[in-house]
């Protein structure tokens, strides 16, 4: 008998442990099959997309990649641990509560991943080169806002909430917002069209076919700054920058090459003529980091002068500047030096003598 009331409590526990053990066996398997399905699914995506990517050089793939790592393995963690509560001896209020925190975190999961993806697309082809940060957290910023919005919508929804008043009220809000602010909408669009087209960047060199010319230093999501060759600053609104003529000099390359007129007496040495400027011209060039040696070419017979040109390329649209000033500065001392002579504009006037 004294035994028997000894043994009686270790029975009772290894019992009530083997029925924890049951009753927990199938949830706990349901949520690790759905984890390590996840696992491989996730794996299998990846390797998928990047094959892809590296065969048609598509940078959408990367950053599609990049945005569901972790992601896919996160969802279904949480929906194993959700599809093994229902299967849990738990109350009804318990796995109510838990099937609304699982649907709460999926579309916050899958808003985030969405958001990520669109962040990330943004600046791999918003920029040639590197983007501009100034330009693009606005825009960022708006894809969340739109984003994590539409996913608050879906949970209210799918907790039965009718969202037909909120969007009656955003819609007419809005409208009322884009008659209110409708210069500065134009602007922002015009700048989301700007960074998304890169007609222009940061460091470009443009000019405008209303006089405005100089080096885009920021682009916002108002305006564009320029600056000027004074080292003053222009600044542009987007919607007039968008829907203007403009040339970038800095497309689709930057070097480019400019010709600088010279006028020679007829009685010139044309040979030495040659000569001289390409000797002048060599060693200007590669200071300024050009590997291109000048072009030396005669054009025509003036009315009485023979004309040439001597052509020169320069690494930036901005750079002509000192080096036509370089360039005719040490011409004209060198042409001084050779006895080489530029006449002055002149006409000879015949007079008849009437008897």
């Amino acid at each position: 008998m004294f035994l028997q009331v000894l043994n009686t409590p270790k029975t009772t526990s290894l019992t009530n442990d083997i029925t924890l053990v049951k009753d927990w066996f199938t949830p706990m398997l349901i949520a690790g099959v759905i984890l390590f399905a996840g696992i491989v699914i996730q794996r299998i995506i990846i390797i998928y997309i990047k094959r892809i990517s590296k065969k048609t050089g598509w940078k959408g793939g990367i950053v599609l990649a990049s945005s569901l790592r972790g992601m896919i393995i996160l969802i279904s963690l949480i929906s194993g641990v959700y599809f093994g509560m229902t299967q849990a001896p738990l109350d009804t209020h318990t796995v109510l509560v838990a099937q609304r925190l699982h649907k709460i975190l999926v579309v916050i999961l899958i808003c985030f991943i969405i958001a990520r993806t669109l962040n990330g697309l943004l600046k791999a082809y918003s920029s040639r080169e590197e983007s501009s940060k100034s330009s693009l957290s606005l825009f960022k910023s708006i894809i969340n806002i739109i984003i994590y919005s539409v996913g608050f919508l879906v949970i209210l929804q799918s907790f039965g909430i009718s969202i037909t008043p909120i969007l009656t009220a955003l819609g007419v809000g809005g409208l009322a917002v884009a008659l209110a602010l409708q210069d500065t909408l134009s602007n922002l669009f015009a700048g989301i069209q700007i960074t998304l087209t890169r007609t222009i960047k940061p460091g470009d060199y443009i000019h405008l076919t209303t006089g405005e010319e100089g080096t885009v230093t920021y682009i916002t999501w108002r305006f564009t700054t320029l600056l000027t060759q004074s080292d003053n600053m222009t600044v542009i609104p987007n919607s007039k920058l968008a829907t203007t003529i403009l040339t970038n000099y800095s497309l689709p390359k930057k070097n480019l090459s400019i010709s600088v007129p010279v006028h020679i007496n007829y009685t010139s040495d044309l040979d030495k003529v040659e000569r001289v400027t390409l000797e002048v011209a060599g060693p200007l060039v590669k200071e300024y980091g050009v590997e291109t040696q000048p072009v030396f070419r005669y054009k025509e017979f003036g009315a009485s002068t023979i004309n040439f040109t001597l052509s020169m390329d320069i690494n930036e649209f901005s750079q002509q500047y000192v080096m036509r000033h370089e360039f005719i500065k040490r011409l004209i001392k060198r042409f001084n030096a050779e006895g080489i002579e530029i006449p002055y504009p002149s006409s000879n006037v015949y007079l008849k003598k009437e008897n």
